[in-house]
């Protein structure tokens, strides 16, 4: 080889060097932070008390309650809990795949500006972790995920108070920043088995448009009044029973301006339980979104004097009951059921917005209970 040629060679190969110790570092802030180490080592995850969740379009800040977590942008209403402790468990398990010092070009690059920059281009997503006393455990910037041949290859962020990037090993595609995303959105979950009766009453009229019951526990619900010359729309009716389990939000506002008074005179839909409780829904729409519904409860007294026959059917009920749960032994124990007291404490004062699909479940004509009429042949 040419001495001449050697040299070009060298020389490039100085430059790609030169090149290399630029973009992923050199210098003792970047040497220290080695490879496959955790990003966050020390973080304290049982202190974290605070999160605030942003892009630059959204914001929601989770905070721990006496004893659950609440949104604050929804005057404290339940946030999902299980997605939060999953989000900060992923992050104190980070891993470092490289480390370089972050400029200018870098941070608009890979999205790693804050969400509060006054520039509007690479902007990123923030996630602050603070504790009790809201002082900062961990407040990061999450920039653009790393794209491979076999998709993702890990994500870059960087620390909100330093200037050192990270691709670590994990990425935070779907990470949520707005309110609703971050409700807890299972407002109330009841078996159908445990409804004896549903009615529906149009409003001041005390006369209930319908009513759904059972002579007793096992049995099919049944509609009264029929119409003459009309049958029962079995499947309605299981849909009916079916509407709380369970029943999910999709967005939730305080209102607690209406009065008893005002609740006599809308339409409700009353489901009475055989232990006694009475779950009061207040379904609200002008035919679009949102569809909203309210609930109150309240612990009506039992009503003891039972023909036998009825209580014999019952007390046998109870039996098969029992066996059933011997066969299904393995199976996950179903939830405790609500009292009327927990429900007024936890969901009064509240108005939930819910799917169309979920609204029409709470029956308010009686003509959608009915099958059509049917046509003599001939």
């Amino acid at each position: 080889m040419k001495s001449k040629t050697f040299l070009i060679l060298l020389i490039a190969a100085g430059v790609l060097v030169a090149l290399s110790f630029y973009q992923w570092g050199g210098d003792e802030s970047t040497a220290k932070n080695k490879m496959g180490e955790k990003l966050f080592v020390d973080l304290p995850v049982n202190k974290v008390a605070k999160v605030i969740l942003a892009d630059s379009e959204s914001q929601v800040t989770l905070v721990k309650g006496d004893t659950v977590w609440q949104l604050e942008e929804r005057n404290g209403y339940p946030a999902d809990f299980d997605g939060l402790r999953d989000l900060v468990i992923k992050l104190s398990r980070l891993k470092i795949g490289r480390s370089f010092t972050a400029t200018e070009e870098s941070i608009t690059r890979l999205s790693l500006a804050p969400p509060t920059a006054s520039d509007t281009s690479g902007k990123g997503k923030q996630i602050w972790l603070m504790d009790a006393s809201e002082k900062t455990l961990t407040n990061i910037i999450l920039g653009e995920i790393r794209k491979t041949e076999s998709g993702s290859g890990g994500q870059y962020l960087k620390k909100a108070d330093e200037e050192i990037v990270f691709l670590v090993d994990g990425s935070f595609p779907l990470l949520k920043t707005s309110p609703p995303q971050w409700l807890n959105k299972e407002v109330l979950k009841l078996n159908a088995e445990e409804i004896e009766s549903v009615v529906c009453y149009p409003g001041k009229d005390k006369n209930p448009l319908y009513t759904l019951s059972r002579q007793s526990k096992g049995e099919t619900a049944r509609l009264n009044p029929v119409p003459k010359g009309r049958t029962a729309n079995t499947s309605k009716i299981e849909q009916v029973f079916d509407a709380l389990n369970p029943l999910t939000l999709d967005d939730v506002q305080q209102d607690d301006q209406v009065s008893q008074a005002d609740e006599l005179n809308q339409i409700r839909i009353v489901y009475t339980l055989y232990n006694g409780t009475q779950i009061n829904i207040f379904p609200e729409t002008d035919g679009q979104e949102p569809f909203t519904l309210r609930l109150t409860a309240e612990q009506v007294p039992q009503n003891s004097e039972k023909p036998s026959e009825e209580t014999s059917v019952a007390e046998n009920g109870e039996t098969d009951t029992k066996e059933k749960a011997e066969d299904k032994s393995i199976a996950e124990p179903p939830a405790a059921i609500k009292s009327a007291q927990q429900i007024n404490e936890e969901l009064g004062g509240w108005v939930f917005s819910v799917k169309k699909w979920q609204f029409d479940s709470f029956i308010t004509k009686m003509e959608l209970l009915l099958e059509e009429i049917k046509k003599d042949e001939g």
